[in-house]
């Protein structure tokens, strides 16, 4: 059951713990793009994009770009020129930098697949370098994954061979051991997968994407790794219960509240898989 936050600390870009969010007030919610409703209570809460108006299918910017994405929007048509792909069995249609998925009888504008590249000189903007609650020096062996859902299974291999690869630490950044065994244990018991980060490579992050850069020098879409921290969520992140606590999602990847040396934080926990992820999936 997934249930919605009262968005006192809602703003147009999501999600964020490391400054104050605005104050709600009646001019914000005249606006024609209103994205807060008032409750009876006179509680001020969410609008999901998926709920919000239309896009046209050339408003949102290319996933890599400083314009707005506009994830989670829905758009009536696809661009004339697009392309089809499918990646780990689901379609994607692509053009101009953008991708769009199917639900229901409309398209909504998704972020990129787990693997797409590109260069760096198409990159407009810096990307945030991400810093970490702790990094892991070994694999961990996870619980054996519905036997019905081999596309998962193979996708979290390619996850610990590619994108998580363990290698030796670098000995200026200290594994936090007792942090990655608590967020280990909480990932487990929620039916969570994780995917490591080591250290001596960097990770950046951009509106729900991470990407780190490849051997042939590009930027790669990677799973986000876990204990990676960010400052804030985009626009279309979800509020969503599970084992009785709250915890925040975007697309498949699950966040937590943390606190890291005293500050509040966003930390990557993991991510849904298999009957998990469709129990949780909006865009059914």
């Amino acid at each position: 059951m997934v249930s919605r936050s009262v968005a006192s600390n809602a703003t147009r870009s999501g999600l964020s713990y490391e400054s104050s969010a605005p104050t709600a007030n009646r001019s914000h919610l005249n606006a024609p793009d209103d994205f807060m409703r008032i409750g009876e209570q006179r509680d001020v809460y969410r609008i999901p994009p998926r709920e919000r108006d239309y896009l046209p299918y050339n408003r949102p910017g290319r996933f890599y770009g400083v314009d707005p994405h506009y994830y989670g929007y829905r758009v009536h048509h696809l661009p004339p020129r697009y392309r089809r792909y499918t990646y780990w069995g689901v379609d994607y249609y692509f053009y101009d930098g953008i991708y769009y998925r199917p639900w229901r009888n409309v398209y909504v504008v998704c972020r990129p697949p787990f693997g797409v590249t590109f260069e760096v000189s198409l990159l407009g903007a810096t990307l945030r370098a991400v810093n970490f609650a702790y990094y892991c020096n070994s694999y961990r062996v996870y619980s054996a994954i519905d036997a019905n859902n081999r596309i998962i299974d193979q996708q979290n291999l390619i996850i610990a061979q590619n994108n998580a690869k363990i290698a030796a630490q670098n000995s200026a950044l200290a594994l936090n051991t007792t942090h990655a065994n608590t967020a280990y244990s909480l990932a487990n018991s929620l039916g969570l997968v994780q995917s490591y980060a080591y250290a001596n490579e960097p990770y950046y992050y951009q509106d729900g994407v991470f990407y780190r850069i490849n051997a042939a020098g590009q930027y790669e879409v990677i799973v986000p790794p876990a204990g990676a921290l960010v400052g804030e969520l985009p626009d279309d992140y979800e509020t969503i219960t599970m084992g009785g606590l709250e915890f925040y999602k975007v697309d498949d990847t699950v966040y937590r509240l943390t606190l890291v040396n005293g500050v509040p934080q966003l930390e990557v926990l993991g991510q849904m898989y298999g009957n998990l992820a469709r129990q949780y999936n909006l865009y059914k």
